[in-house]
């Protein structure tokens, strides 16, 4: 069995080579490369969404962590096991280091509506600023 990392115009071109010598039927699949969670969502994840469920909740941010990684973050896995020689499952809340940019942010969309849904609460996205009162007094200025 042969695994590629596409980065190139050649190895993409030696893929479609090898493809086109390989006998029928063969399995075939691709998985996107996606960059890993930067570290601007990671605190955007601790500062916006975590700790303002923390302080409302009067929970601390590890267990409201813990709570978010329960409900959107399961994971049913079978793991083989070398003691016995068997393959278990693993059932349980798998840790958010792992996730992609694209999984990190969905992740946080859950957890922002599980707030709003159940807590009542809005929060911010990023570069969102909340203000308590709307304020008419300036005009706005036209082009």
């Amino acid at each position: 069995m042969e695994y590629f990392v596409i980065k190139s115009k050649e190895k993409a071109e030696e893929l479609c080579r090898i493809i086109r010598h390989s006998s029928l039927p063969f399995k075939f699949a691709i998985q996107e490369i996606l960059p890993t969670r930067s570290i601007e969502s990671n605190d955007y994840y601790w500062g916006f969404i975590v700790t303002p469920v923390a302080n409302h909740t009067g929970h601390t941010t590890d267990e409201i962590h813990e709570i978010f990684k329960r409900m959107f973050n399961f994971k049913l896995d079978l793991r083989y096991n070398k003691r016995t020689r068997k393959m278990i499952w693993y059932v349980g809340a798998a840790s958010t280091a792992g996730l992609d940019e694209k999984e990190i942010w969905e992740y946080i969309e859950k957890c922002r509506i599980e707030a709003w849904h159940t807590l009542e609460m809005t929060l911010l996205l990023p570069n969102e600023v909340w203000t308590n009162k709307l304020d008419f007094s300036k005009s706005l200025k036209t082009i």
